[in-house]
């Protein structure tokens, strides 16, 4: 994963390509996948905040795992606000990455119960 990874954003550091050190981005993305398999989002969704927090080094072989919340949901006019704590850890349970996404939902048209 990480070396497709590198190969994408056409990384070639010496850090990660020697060292062996997952980029945080690349952590980030992961979150993000794991993210999306977990929450189903209405057509129309957009992103809208990112804040992260990188806490430690993710090496090469770790073993990763996401978890997430919703922490904040507001209404709007016609528009919803969500926001979504996420967290990374690594295999010694340690957190490497703590962060918060924000999202804006559009308005859902009603359900025909008929059909």
């Amino acid at each position: 994963m990480v070396e497709l990874y590198l190969k994408a954003v056409n990384e070639s550091n010496d850090l990660y390509m020697i060292e062996g050190l997952v980029p945080p981005m690349a952590v980030t993305a992961f979150a993000m996948a794991a993210l999306s398999q977990s929450i189903v989002m209405p057509g129309g969704t957009i992103h809208v905040t990112q804040e992260l927090n990188f806490l430690e080094l993710v090496k090469v072989g770790d073993t990763i795992n996401c978890s997430s919340i919703i922490s904040r949901k507001q209404d709007r006019g016609g528009l919803h606000i969500m926001n979504v704590d996420v967290e990374v850890t690594n295999q010694n349970l340690e957190k490497v990455l703590k962060g918060r996404v924000g999202f804006i939902l559009p308005d859902q048209p009603p359900v025909d119960k008929k059909a």
